[in-house]
């Protein structure tokens, strides 16, 4: 678990957990909070944070006091009333799942305060489960308290959000990121700057990043699809997906051809590829906006049907992707 003093330094969202603190220490708290945050912002750390303060005895101001009972129990991971239910990978959150911790919250507090669930990825809810969700949010018990967390992303039911309190966690201007960051021992470097705007300024995947080396590894890739976009030919470009989870290379032509869509557009701020302005602007004088905006679509199209497709090879998925982008860009 982790502490009050991890989430100061998170001074993107350390301001929002302020606000909630003070609106329940006011009465005016509510029992259902739904908060929407990019993916590798921090949302983990501050639900956690979040939900220990709820559960302290002798809560401060803005901190859990770290001390009483509930504290220790929560910090060893061993606190009773206190259920966090995530997705398991490649799964749904099942209604069994929903339906377990709404009959433990029927019952008393073992500790004789109040009771948290932290429900990650609360968009991973199959229709029942969150229909079941949806009945238990109606009709809370009493100092029973729910996190939800979500990606901004994603869409929820409108009744869900109907009952729900919203918070959005902002993501860190470039200041607050690179402070974070070099707090977190990575030097102040261009690298370090390509990997935030990269990431568009999500600070865990930005080390995650950094540790795996993905800034080469998007310059080369982005290489090899300037050799496929020459060549017309797909083997120029198809082996260097790493198939096993294409995503993360659709992202970076994603980020490329939304700025030279942008370049051709004559729009030329908020660009995520400032790295790499020579190539973007020598295919914004080769292809009309118009083409561009296809293969963006094309590119956006087979990242849905890899995410939303099960069972399917996803090598056929992007070679028929990469073949379209052929034939209605590049040639057609």
């Amino acid at each position: 678990m982790v502490s009050t003093a991890e989430l100061t330094h998170l001074t993107w969202l350390y301001p929002v957990y302020q606000r909630i603190t003070q609106a329940f220490l006011a009465g005016h708290g509510h029992h259902a909070l739904l908060l929407r945050s990019p993916n590798d912002n921090g949302a983990e750390i501050f639900c956690q944070i979040l939900a220990q303060w709820l559960l302290c005895e002798h809560k401060q101001a803005e901190q859990a006091c770290g001390h009483c009972r509930q504290c220790q129990l929560f910090q060893h991971q061993s606190h009773p009333d206190f259920y966090w239910i995530s997705a398991e990978k490649g799964k749904k959150i099942s209604i069994e799942n929903i339906r377990d911790v709404i009959d433990k919250l029927s019952r008393h507090s073992q500790q004789s305060t109040a009771k948290v669930v932290y429900i990650q990825g609360v968009e991973q809810l199959t229709e029942a489960a969150a229909n079941a969700l949806l009945k238990t949010l109606e009709e809370p018990t009493e100092n029973c308290y729910f996190l939800l967390q979500t990606d901004v992303e994603h869409q929820l039911l409108a009744t869900i959000y109907s009952r729900c309190q919203l918070w959005a966690l902002p993501l860190p201007n470039q200041a607050q990121a690179v402070k974070w960051l070099t707090e977190q021992g990575f030097p102040q470097t261009e690298e370090l700057q390509i990997a935030l705007t990269m990431n568009y300024y999500r600070p865990f995947a930005t080390i995650n990043s950094l540790k795996q080396g993905e800034v080469a590894q998007r310059l080369a890739f982005l290489r090899q699809f300037w050799k496929f976009y020459r060549s017309k030919n797909i083997l120029m470009l198809l082996p260097y997906f790493q198939l096993e989870n294409p995503i993360t290379q659709l992202n970076w032509l994603e980020a490329f051809l939304m700025d030279t869509l942008k370049g051709a557009l004559g729009i030329h701020t908020g660009w995520q590829c400032q790295d790499l302005r020579q190539g973007v602007e020598t295919l914004v004088q080769q292809l009309p906006a118009l083409k561009l905006y296809q293969g963006l679509s094309i590119i956006r199209q087979m990242r849905t049907d890899l995410l939303s497709i099960n069972g399917v090879n996803q090598e056929l998925i992007v070679a028929d992707g990469l073949i379209k982008m052929i034939e209605e860009v590049f040639e057609g």
